[in-house]
């Protein structure tokens, strides 16, 4: 436990207000959280402004539970004047409720980042699977004792596998430093941490010393939170621009690893890395670069090798070439690995375990999953579930239909979120899939109808509409895709990937892709079809 006090002089700026009310200061705290449901006694409650809730409203219940102290952004005289604030519990008024919760997280667990080097990956698409190679190639090097990962589908501790919950983003800053914190004790060199665009903007990662910065892509996602394609981009830079402001770490380089042939990210985070390396005390950042073909770059390919159990390809760098193989198909899987490869070789790890770590990467939950049950076709479950990425999916999966069959896709977007996507994915089916069915993902409080026509909309753009179909329960969808299938054809659902519920309302409720294919599989195969 720690003294409130002691945590409050860790923040990197001094609060607001501190209530003359304040109670006891140096009363000890056990427990950092936003979450009033979470509270132990002992705890210290951040009440966080959300869009939908406030959490000042819930600072009476985790009072009640236990907390000792609370840290908000609303006066401490209205919280007062409203009842709110029990006047014996001492409270902080901060201008960044997300980002003191970060940090005072950070500063319970001793900055337990400052004990390892941090590699954070951000990105479009590709992030997961970059840092399950990532953690392989670092794994291959130093052990698997040696290294932990943050992801969205898993944490993993020295290979210990931990679930972050059920759906796709960044933990809450408090898990993710419990998860250092974690990592530290087990004596891990290496920490891997998937930064998603929203974890970045709510400052999740905030008091996370990284060392290493990598991007995937920047494509069309998310614009329903962000607003603009601009302050998404912004909201990615967030994990460049904190290369320059934590403490160095002995022995551990700092580097910037950019995607030369992506052109949402490449200048824009050049220039944001240019403005932040003018500063007078910025720290040193190697800028790295990979590419698919441009020997421009500082990693690239060449001679890449396709097929259908395995891709090859020569990975070209400062020192030389190596032969790298990998179970994961498809370009842009190349272009993970050579993201994951720059950032280590960059690190000083050596070739052999690239292509040890690489080799060992057999498939990532929910991305280009097989699911086999002996059907003469083939089934897979992928989490593309933006235009760029659904696209690069059917790309890669029409060489593996065979000749006078068929792709079927199977996919929906998401309600509440960013409604031009939908249109934008229909398209990309329209064009590149044999067939479209169009289905449910995460509703929530919207029409599934609603959201299934304006996918449509795309899809008729390119095809005729007995080439598509609206099935709003995923469920018989995917039983449709897979009934509808003959020997030779690729079935494919798109969009949940590894996530484990279906948002319907305001409920979560149980949801496998996986196991919903294996359903409907068996159903047909028992039906001798």
């Amino acid at each position: 436990m720690i003294a409130f006090e002691a945590l409050l002089a860790q923040l990197p700026e001094p609060p607001r207000r501190v209530d003359p009310q304040q109670g006891n200061l140096a009363v000890p705290v056990r427990q950092v959280t936003g979450d009033s449901r979470q509270v132990v006694p002992g705890a210290l409650f951040v009440a966080v402004p959300g869009r939908r809730v406030d959490g000042h409203g819930f600072i009476p219940q985790a009072v009640a539970a236990g907390a000792v102290a609370v840290v908000g952004t609303h006066s401490p005289a209205i919280l007062r004047a409203q009842g709110r604030l029990p006047s014996q519990v001492p409270y902080v008024q901060v201008d960044d409720a997300r980002k003191a919760l970060a940090w005072l997280a950070a500063a319970l667990h001793g900055f337990p980042s400052r004990a390892m080097a941090v590699l954070g990956v951000t990105g479009t698409d590709g992030k997961t699977t970059t840092c399950v190679l990532l953690e392989a190639i670092l794994g291959a090097y130093a052990g698997t004792d040696q290294v932990g990962a943050i992801t969205t589908v898993a944490a993993r501790i020295g290979g210990v596998e931990r679930d972050t919950g059920l759906h796709v983003t960044t933990p809450e800053a408090p898990q993710v430093q419990a998860y250092l914190a974690q990592m530290r004790e087990r004596g891990c060199r290496f920490a891997v941490v998937e930064s998603t665009s929203h974890g970045l903007d709510q400052q999740r990662v905030a008091g996370v010393d990284f060392d290493v910065a990598v991007v995937t892509n920047i494509t069309h996602e998310h614009l329903d939170y962000h607003g603009s394609h601009e302050a998404y981009r912004a909201a990615k830079a967030r994990l460049f621009r904190a290369l320059f402001h934590s403490p160095p770490k002995p022995g551990i380089s700092r580097l910037a690893v950019l995607n030369r042939d992506d052109p949402g990210s490449y200048d824009p985070l050049r220039a944001v890395l240019a403005q932040e390396a003018a500063r007078p005390e910025a720290p040193q950042v190697r800028v790295l670069s990979y590419s698919l073909e441009s020997p421009e770059a500082d990693v690239w390919a060449q001679e890449v090798e396709t097929a259908s159990d395995a891709t090859r390809f020569q990975l070209h760098w400062w020192q030389g070439a190596f032969p790298v193989e990998t179970r994961l198909i498809g370009l842009f899987n190349v272009a993970n690995i050579l993201a994951a490869a720059t950032a280590a070789l960059g690190l000083g790890v050596p070739p052999r375990a690239v292509q040890e770590g690489v080799a060992g990467v057999t498939g990532v939950v929910g991305r280009m999953e097989r699911i086999d049950c002996g059907q003469d076709f083939l089934a897979v479950v992928d989490f593309a579930h933006s235009p760029a990425s659904l696209e690069r999916a059917l790309q890669t999966l029409r060489p593996l239909v065979a000749p006078g069959g068929r792709l079927i896709a199977i996919f929906g977007s998401a309600g509440l979120r960013d409604r031009a996507k939908r249109r934008l994915m229909g398209r990309v089916s329209g064009r590149l899939a044999d067939f479209t069915v169009i289905t449910a993902e995460d509703p929530r409080t919207e029409d599934v109808r609603t959201i299934c026509t304006e996918i449509a909309a795309g899809v008729a753009e390119f095809a005729p509409p007995e080439r598509f179909l609206i099935v709003p329960d995923r469920a018989e969808a995917i039983r449709a895709g897979v009934f509808m299938a003959q020997a030779g054809d690729v079935v494919a659902s798109f969009g949940k990937g590894h996530e484990r519920s279906m948002c319907y309302g305001e409920i979560e409720y149980p949801w496998s892709d996986q196991e919903a294919m294996r359903t409907a599989l068996r159903q047909r195969l028992e039906q001798g079809l």
